[in-house]
């Protein structure tokens, strides 16, 4: 397993972050205003993460895609999460191999940033059991699938559920009101478990 360093927000100066609903938040109230850059928005799955138009791109009235946006500027590193979303598209193979795909991409785009992928963060147990295609079991399987992208030497796995997760094994429902997303006051722990779990 990597060796972790710990960080200041400024580390997140040149950082990406990528990814759905959770990412929204994490830029909403992850405390990082000033650090880093949201590529975001509420509904991003993988299947179409690279053409989704999110990006506000200066001097245009129209958004762009992340693959524009990617090709257009630099960044030291880039940080993944998507998941949630694909519970009910396809097989976990095909998210999988959708995901590798997409980080070869990302790879060619900026080609001197580090990549770190994230866990999808769990759900609690009993939005687990609401017997829909929202479950835990889902997630786990996703989650073991991407984190065999990670070579340890320019792609890193971050299970980010070890900062929000409780004995239950899914999320603290006292993080969360909807048993999904993270409480505004409780967002800023998955920054702090970023700021610890930094490559040297």
């Amino acid at each position: 397993l990597p060796e972790w360093i710990t960080v200041d927000e400024s580390y997140f100066d040149d950082a990406l972050f990528i990814g759905d609903s959770r990412i929204v938040g994490l830029r909403d109230y992850g405390k990082l205003e000033g650090h880093g850059t949201f590529y975001a928005s509420e509904g991003l799955n993988i299947f179409r993460l690279l053409n989704s138009r999110i990006v506000e791109a200066p001097g245009q009235r129209k958004k762009i895609t992340v693959e524009e946006a990617l090709g257009e500027r630099q960044f030291g590193k880039i940080y993944l999460m998507v998941g949630i979303n694909e519970l009910d598209i396809g097989t976990v193979e095909r998210y999988k191999n959708t995901y590798q795909e997409t980080i070869e991409r990302i790879r060619e785009l900026q080609p001197n940033a580090r990549i770190y992928i994230q866990s999808i963060m769990l759900v609690t147990e009993k939005r687990a059991a609401k017997g829909d295609f929202v479950t835990n079991a889902g997630i786990i399987a996703r989650n073991e699938a991407i984190q065999g992208l990670a070579d340890n030497v320019n792609v890193f796995y971050l299970d980010v559920n070890e900062a929000v997760v409780d004995e239950s094994g899914g999320m603290n429902p006292e993080y969360t009101t909807d048993g999904v997303h993270l409480k505004a006051k409780y967002v800023p722990l998955w920054t702090e478990y970023l700021k610890t779990h930094v490559k040297p």
